[in-house]
């Protein structure tokens, strides 16, 4: 579809996420996006579909709102809309809102309500007004650590509760959640994160009972009205096994909307529009075995990591952010659902095949004659040799990883 208006992705950061929305838009408009970070990444460099300006202090918000503002300023024949690669990219767009929100459109939530609801017990208190099912939880603080107990039954998970400080820390024995069988290893989790000087409280979470394939990811977008506009459901496949990755995904397919997904949509439809939401997100959810039922964990303010899946699903997020700027085409639908058949890789099909064959057989049959599989990196428009052989080389040494455990 051809758009009577001149407009460009800035995109914050340069990893897997800045090539997820850079493509994304360049698969639908042929759009170059503009990238700022403090260095390239692997999954950026030698793109031609990004251009990466690297800005030295770029962690600093003088510098980093200097840099959009001139930027903006130098394009000011174009609507500049802007994307955070990471959390804490976005938790900086808030923090600095109103200075950038005069220059850039922001596709993300409004930043009182965005600060509020990444609190996850904040998020499950909503969860809990609009009759949302969620796992049960209690907040530790660092000077309660030592003796907390969690009244719930093992086993648990320990998660951090203000996560975007916590990825960047790098520390011995850190995991992206940490599952504790009883309470000697709970307490001995807790002190490992705090004597790495964490801050924040952490999230002591009931275990929901299932395998990896109960666990799902939903998309969304929702106009600046408030009207739900995208809805993607994906199913997870593989999870990345490596324990300071764990619950980033590397392998996920798609979902039919019927039955028990088809009221999961409905039900997070009427969520987002009640509250009024407006923007991207995404919320993970998993069958929790005991009842059958859906458990959401957290919102995201954010397109997700993966949500190139979406894409693949036939939910393109960049066209909804582009019909609610500039008008929707005649005949489409309220709602873009993501229903198309994929397989959405974040490791090569090799290592996807051989893997899920030895995890689940079952689902092997299922998903191996799908065609429309692929991975967000390897674009057909973007395959300079020495980006070719660079991403060759990263998935080979992830697949020489994630086989070993």
């Amino acid at each position: 579809m051809k758009i009577k208006h001149q407009f460009r992705p800035v995109i914050l950061g340069t990893d897997l996420n800045t090539y997820n929305v850079a493509r994304t838009f360049h698969e639908s408009y042929g759009i170059k996006s503009k990238v700022f970070g403090s260095a390239t990444l692997l999954m950026t460099k030698y793109s031609t579909i990004v251009d990466i300006t690297e800005v030295n202090n770029f962690a600093d918000d003088v510098v980093m709102v200097k840099t959009l503002l001139d930027y903006a300023k130098s394009e000011q024949d174009t609507d500049l809309i802007l994307f955070a690669a990471s959390e804490n990219y976005v938790f900086r767009i808030f923090q600095n809102y109103e200075a950038l929100s005069a220059y850039y459109i922001i596709p993300y939530s409004e930043p009182d309500f965005g600060l509020y609801i990444s609190d996850k017990l904040n998020f499950y208190n909503v969860c809990e007004e609009y009759g949302l099912d969620y796992p049960r939880a209690k907040r530790v603080s660092p000077s309660e650590y030592r003796t907390v107990d969690p009244g719930f039954s093992y086993p648990i998970v320990l998660k951090p509760n203000e996560s975007a400080d916590y990825f960047l820390m790098s520390f011995r024995g850190k995991e992206k959640a940490y599952v504790a069988d009883n309470l000697r290893q709970l307490r001995r989790s807790l002190k490992c994160v705090y004597k790495a000087n964490y801050n924040h409280d952490m999230l002591i979470q009931e275990f929901v009972r299932g395998p990896m394939s109960n666990e799902y990811v939903m998309n969304v977008y929702s106009d600046r009205s408030g009207k739900v506009r995208l809805m993607s459901l994906g199913r997870i496949i593989l999870s990345d096994p490596l324990p300071e990755m764990r619950g980033n995904y590397i392998a996920i397919t798609n979902v039919e909307r019927t039955g028990k997904v088809a009221k999961l949509y409905e039900q997070y439809r009427e969520f987002l529009e009640k509250i009024k939401f407006s923007g991207l997100a995404n919320f993970d959810f998993k069958i929790d075995d005991r009842d059958g039922e859906f458990k959401c964990f957290e919102m995201n303010l954010r397109q997700g990591r993966s949500s190139y899946s979406a894409v693949m699903s036939g939910a393109n997020y960049a066209e909804a952010i582009v019909h609610d700027l500039y008008g929707r085409p005649s005949g489409q639908p309220e709602v873009v659902y993501g229903d198309r058949p994929f397989v959405w890789l974040n490791c090569s099909q090799e290592a996807f095949y051989t893997l899920l064959e030895k995890e689940d057989e079952e689902l092997y049959n299922a998903v191996k004659n799908i065609d429309n599989i692929g991975d967000t990196l390897m674009y057909s428009a973007d395959l300079a040799p020495e980006r070719v052989a660079l991403i060759d080389g990263y998935f080979q040494r992830y697949d020489r990883l994630i086989k070993q455990y």
